[in-house]
C-alpha cells in the first residue's frame, strides 16, 4: 500500500484558484493557478478544483492513493468543522455548499475546509513571517479582504467559526454597495476591486491592478492617485484592527503584488481623494 506523505492545498478565491502539491514539511513538488470564473457558477468552479487536483498530481508524478489528506482555503463565512462554505460575497450563488464532503466523496481522501485567512495565519505560524509569535493578525488583501486572527498561539475563530472577517467592518458608512449587502465595508473600499474602480475613475478605462502599479512606477497621476485613494482606506481599516487587537505583528499577504503593496505603505499621503 503506497504511503501517504504528500498533502494537496486548494486556495479558492473569487478570481482564481491555487493548487499545490506538498511534502509534510511544506516543501511545494507542483502547482497550478486556473481561474475561477465564479459567475459560472459552483458547479462549474468545483470542477475546476477538482481539475486543479487531478494536474498537480499528474505533474509531479504522483496518484491520489499517496495523498494524505487535502486542505481547502475558501472565503469566508465558512462552518470549518462542516466543511460548508456558507454565502460568501466573491462567489455568487455560494449558500451552504459542502465543499468538503463533495470533494471527500470524489476522491476518497479526508478534506479539511478553513476560512482562507485562517489558513494562512497557519501557514505563516509555522512557516513564514509569524513563526515564534503568539498574538498577530493575518490579513489578506486580494478580491477581498479576510482576516486571521491568532491569540496565544492559536487560531481565533469565535463562537461558531468565523470571526476574523474584517473586511465586512464598515469603514466609509457611504460607500460603495458590499457584496455582502451592506454599504462602505473594507473589503469594497480597499480590495483589489476597489482598486480596479478607483484605476476607472481616474484613469478612464478598467485596467487590473498590476497594470495601474505599472502606470504608477512610471509616475502616471492617475494611476498615482488610484493607489493613494487605496492607501487611504487601507490605512483606517488596518489601523482599526490594530487598536481593536493590539497584536505583535502584522502579517499581510493576498494577491496584490509585492511591490504593488509595499508602494501602497509607503504612499505619499493618507488624504481623502
Amino acid at each position: 500500500m503506497p504511503i501517504k506523505k504528500y498533502v494537496i492545498g486548494v486556495d479558492l478565491g473569487g478570481t482564481k484558484i491555487f493548487t499545490a502539491l506538498a511534502d509534510q514539511k511544506g516543501r511545494i513538488l507542483s502547482e497550478i493557478v486556473l481561474s475561477t470564473d465564479a459567475s459560472k457558477g459552483q458547479v462549474f468552479v468545483i470542477n475546476i478544483i477538482k481539475q486543479s487536483i487531478v494536474q498537480v498530481l499528474e505533474s509531479a508524478g504522483k496518484t491520489i492513493s499517496q495523498i494524505k489528506a487535502i486542505g481547502i482555503g475558501a472565503p469566508g463565512p465558512v462552518l470549518s468543522k462542516q466543511g460548508v462554505i456558507v454565502n460568501p460575497p466573491n462567489l455568487p450563488g455560494w449558500k451552504a455548499v459542502p465543499l468538503a464532503g463533495i470533494l471527500r466523496k470524489a476522491f476518497k481522501v479526508p478534506v479539511y475546509l478553513e476560512n482562507d485567512a485562517n489558513a494562512a495565519a497557519v501557514g505563516e505560524m509555522k512557516f513564514g513571517a509569524a513563526q515564534g509569535a503568539k498574538n498577530f493578525l493575518y490579513v489578506t488583501v486580494s478580491t477581498g479582504i479576510g482576516g486571521g486572527i491568532v491569540i496565544d498561539g492559536k487560531v481565533y475563530g469565535g463562537s461558531n467559526g468565523s470571526a476574523g472577517e474584517i473586511g465586512h467592518t464598515i469603514i466609509e458608512p457611504t460607500g460603495e454597495m458590499c457584496g455582502c449587502g451592506r454599504r462602505g465595508c473594507f473589503e469594497i473600499m480597499a480590495s483589489g476591486r476597489a482598486l480596479v474602480r478607483y484605476g476607472k475613475e481616474f484613469l478612464g478605462k478598467e485596467l487590473q491592478p498590476i497594470e495601474i502599479e505599472q502606470l504608477a512606477k512610471k509616475g502616471d497621476p492617475g494611476a498615482l492617485k488610484a493607489i493613494d485613494r487605496l492607501a487611504y482606506y487601507l490605512a483606517i481599516g488596518l489601523g482599526n484592527q490594530i487598536n481593536t487587537l493590539s497584536p505583535e505583528l502584522l502579517v499581510i499577504g493576498g494577491g496584490l503584488s509585492y511591490e504593488l503593496f509595499k508602494r501602497i505603505c509607503t504612499s505619499r499621503k493618507f488624504k481623502r481623494m
